[in-house]
């Protein structure tokens, strides 16, 4: 497991890559193989999952809601209906988060819980793999065209960063609050760990 960032350590802690080492040992014993080497190929795979353990521990500690909230940013391995659920709760949450959603009109407040998905969207592809990646929507024509094709919803281009542009950036600042409030935990597990690591 590498300890690069809060981010990653909540990927890879997840990550089971490979097979485990119980289907080794019954590879193993199936071809009557033995290993002879003194470095045992499987320590690796135990410091990861012992490393794994302290990471989701601190994941656990979490509320629920921003457990979903970062399993929906950087979980490695999920199916579609579980993915829809963790998007379903993280997108809730960014905008309930938001405490300028009830001043807005009836149906510009409706287009917006579609623009906090859009915005969940393009702030997980920023974030996935460590963080980094350049925002995918980030020119408004884009952004409409990707809410449009994606939820039916029609923006008005007209006027954009009045009406939508403060919008999406109010939104783009509750998802960083929830995303930093979710990686708090594992900051600290990383911390102590880096420290352990140039103890030794």
């Amino acid at each position: 497991m590498r300890l690069i960032s809060a981010r990653q350590a909540w990927h890879d802690c997840m990550y089971q890559g490979g097979s485990t080492m119980l289907e080794n040992l019954v590879d193993r014993s199936v071809w009557g193989q033995v290993q002879f080497s003194e470095i045992d190929n499987s320590l690796h795979c135990i410091a990861h999952q012992a490393l794994s353990g302290r990471f989701q521990h601190a994941i656990a500690s979490l509320p629920v809601e921003l457990q979903c909230f970062g399993h929906n940013l950087y979980a490695p391995e999920i199916s579609t209906r579980q993915s829809n659920q963790w998007f379903e709760i993280a997108h809730a949450m960014a905008w309930e988060s938001w405490p300028k959603r009830d001043e807005l009109a009836e149906e510009k407040r409706r287009q917006a819980q579609w623009v906090a998905a859009g915005v969940l969207y393009r702030y997980r592809f920023m974030v996935q793999g460590g963080m980094g990646n350049p925002d995918p929507l980030e020119q408004p024509r884009l952004f409409r065209a990707w809410l449009q094709d994606r939820h039916g919803v029609i923006l008005d281009r007209r006027n954009w960063s009045r009406e939508w542009g403060w919008i999406v950036q109010e939104l783009f600042r509750v998802c960083d609050r929830l995303d930093r409030k979710a990686l708090m935990p594992l900051a600290l597990v990383l911390t102590e760990e880096r420290g352990l690591a140039t103890a030794a």
